[in-house]
């Protein structure tokens, strides 16, 4: 496992108390999994992070986990981006709250998601990042995953990356049809392989527990949930470290609980970088 002392020494820092001279480099990679509206718990991991003093080289990310990382790679501090899902209503955008599928054929467009992601990222562009961002996406055209981190159309993957099966219509992209990289992938680590991260963190959503009590309008998403959450387990073997994020009580669907989300992922944060510092 990496210690904390790796990262300061990459991000040319200095641990409380003595001088650090670093002997090598390290590169760093994060990866943040998907979860809908528990990915919010990602903006806190990464706010934990940057007190940390880590500096990541690249970022991968799938569903809420690439927009999360998208937002973050741009540039915007993890409680701007905060703020951002509050003022834009994130929690209207996604429409999951009531449950109702309207329209073409039971699904929602991304049409409303894709305009707020333009309005903040206008450049719209992989290349034009602050830090290297992947995101994974499903080619149902074709049953294979797309890393995707380089060139234009940046927030059009990202939408298709969120774009959950039966809930979400597909996004075409180059004429076949893509959906939520949970389908394959939920936590991609291929990305930061590829870029030769040697120390690769995984903020990994805990998404699906035994629930007795569920709704029956619920079931279907929880069905799907835990679908997605199995995809994530092939990669952890992959990461230095692992970052297993609980939610509690809350669940996909909990878009308005922004500020307890949040915390969640700080203290889950806060746990992880402290516990380094220690090693």
């Amino acid at each position: 496992m990496v210690t904390l002392q790796l990262f300061a020494l990459h991000a040319g820092a200095q641990l409380a108390g003595q001088d650090v001279i670093p002997a090598e480099t390290h590169k760093i990679g994060i990866t943040l999994s998907g979860g809908a509206a528990l990915g919010y718990a990602h903006l806190g991991f990464l706010q934990a992070m940057d007190e940390a003093g880590v500096k990541p080289d690249c970022i991968a990310g799938t569903s809420m986990g690439a927009i999360m990382g998208m937002m973050y790679a741009a540039g915007y501090k993890p409680q701007e981006i905060k703020e951002i899902v509050k003022k834009e209503h994130f929690d209207r955008l996604w429409g999951l709250v009531s449950l109702n599928f309207p329209r073409r054929g039971g699904m929602i467009p991304m049409t409303r998601i894709r305009r707020v992601l333009l309005k903040y990222v206008p450049h719209d562009c992989f290349d034009s990042l602050d830090v290297r961002f992947y995101c994974c996406t499903f080619d149902v055209n074709r049953l294979q995953p797309i890393y995707m981190g380089r060139g234009d159309s940046l927030v059009k993957y990202v939408c298709a990356s969120a774009a959950i099966p039966a809930l979400f219509s597909p996004i075409k992209i180059y004429g076949n049809y893509c959906v939520d990289g949970g389908v394959c992938d939920n936590l991609p680590v291929r990305p930061l392989l590829d870029e030769g991260c040697d120390v690769r963190i995984g903020a990994n959503l805990l998404l699906e527990k035994p629930n007795r009590h569920m709704l029956a309008e619920t079931i279907g998403l929880h069905a799907i949930s835990y679908c997605v959450f199995a995809t994530s387990q092939s990669s952890l073997e992959q990461l230095t470290d692992v970052v297993t994020i609980d939610p509690g009580e809350y669940w996909m669907t909990d878009f308005s609980k922004v500020d307890e989300l949040y915390e969640i992922g700080y203290q889950a944060g806060k746990r992880f970088f402290s516990g380094k510092k220690q090693e």
